[in-house]
């Protein structure tokens, strides 16, 4: 019976697996694009029924080459397209309609997320940004209830490694963990994640190289650009942010703006940006410490007019409410839980204007 979620336009089925001693699941997702099954088990006649009610099933989305499951019955019946990560692809039993790379939007609000070292080289697991979900395969298991578990040792090709390439899920600080083995974690997802990985890596999870930092393009913007790779968040900091940003020459990376709460500091590594101020611009080189302090002194823009890019290490707190204010373009952003708003900071109001 397909069930719905507390997740609107999603629902999902079930079946027990006593060998396992844990149910299989399977998810169906309602998109402006059509309804998109992902790693889908059989489904009796009256679900399908209610399923061609709904729509059908315009995509099925595989994880991983084992849990093609009931993919190609239900690519009959609905006319489905088949679709998995392309080092994946060549793996299945089945025809594959078509591929997609990890980071890549795999249907509309769906990002995948490759997880190499696994059962298979080209598992990928698929984050839900606006619902701060995950669906996975068999990277995680969902056993015991209400815990996070994996495959035994034997059957993964590097379990350390898979470890730590599991912290890309980490780093989402997700809510829910929408599991295709076990029982799925529909909130509190980021603790227990957080359990499994600590009680595997130790130490060893909070560390990462700069030479292991994975970039992804920022800011698309004609003036405002960088390629950003997380740190912070990636080896477990929730309180204190921290990341590597690379800038090509002539480009910015933000706008000049002030923090109401959040005390910044860069520490260039590579290259000569600048840092704009409100009292003038600082020409900066490797190995500078550059401090943001909140308010109008800590007023700052960085900017890369060197010959090539540069590389800036940035830190700063993570505070859950937020104020920016952006002097050049006289904007403020308020930042909240549950709100993310730019306003315009002028004309100024009086205190009873519209009431």
């Amino acid at each position: 019976m397909i069930a719905p979620l507390l997740i609107p336009g999603a629902w999902m089925w079930s079946a027990w697996q006593p060998d396992r001693g844990m149910p299989f699941n399977s998810y169906l997702f309602e998109t402006a694009d059509g309804n998109v099954a992902v790693d889908p088990l059989p489904l009796d006649e009256e679900s399908l029924k209610w399923l061609a009610g709904r729509g059908g099933v315009k995509t099925i989305v595989l994880t991983n080459r084992d849990h093609r499951r009931d993919a190609q019955a239900l690519r009959e019946r609905f006319g489905s397209r088949v679709v998995a990560h392309a080092p994946e692809a060549p793996l299945f039993d089945i025809a594959i309609d078509g591929t997609f790379a990890g980071g890549e939007s795999v249907f509309p609000g769906a990002r995948a997320i490759a997880l190499p070292h696994g059962k298979t080289a080209g598992e990928v697991a698929l984050y839900l940004q606006k619902e701060r979900a995950v669906v996975l395969g068999d990277a995680i298991l969902g056993a015991p209830a209400g815990a996070l578990s994996l495959l035994p040792d034997e059957k993964l090709a590097d379990p350390d490694r898979l470890v730590l390439a599991l912290r890309k899920i980490w780093a989402l600080q997700p809510e829910a963990l929408l599991l295709c083995d076990g029982q799925p974690i529909f909130s509190g997802a980021d603790a227990a994640l957080t359990a499994l990985l600590d009680s595997r890596a130790g130490a060893e999870l909070y560390r990462v190289n700069l030479a292991e930092i994975e970039y992804e393009p920022d800011r698309d913007h004609e003036r405002y650009q960088c390629d950003d790779g997380e740190i912070g968040l990636l080896i477990g900091a929730r309180k204190l942010g921290y990341r590597v940003a690379r800038i090509a020459a002539g480009k910015a990376f933000c706008p000049l703006h002030s923090h109401d709460r959040e005390e910044e500091f860069f520490y260039i590594l590579e290259g000569t940006p600048a840092i704009r101020t409100s009292r003038g611009t600082l020409q900066c080189r490797a190995g500078d410490f550059i401090a943001f302090p909140v308010g109008e002194r800590g007023t700052h823009q960085l900017i890369n007019n060197g010959p090539e890019s540069c590389l800036v290490l940035m830190v700063g707190l993570n505070e859950e409410n937020e104020v920016c204010f952006y002097p050049d373009s006289e904007k403020l952003l308020i930042d909240a839980p549950g709100s993310h708003r730019i306003v315009r900071s002028v004309p100024l109001l009086e205190y009873f204007d519209g009431e």
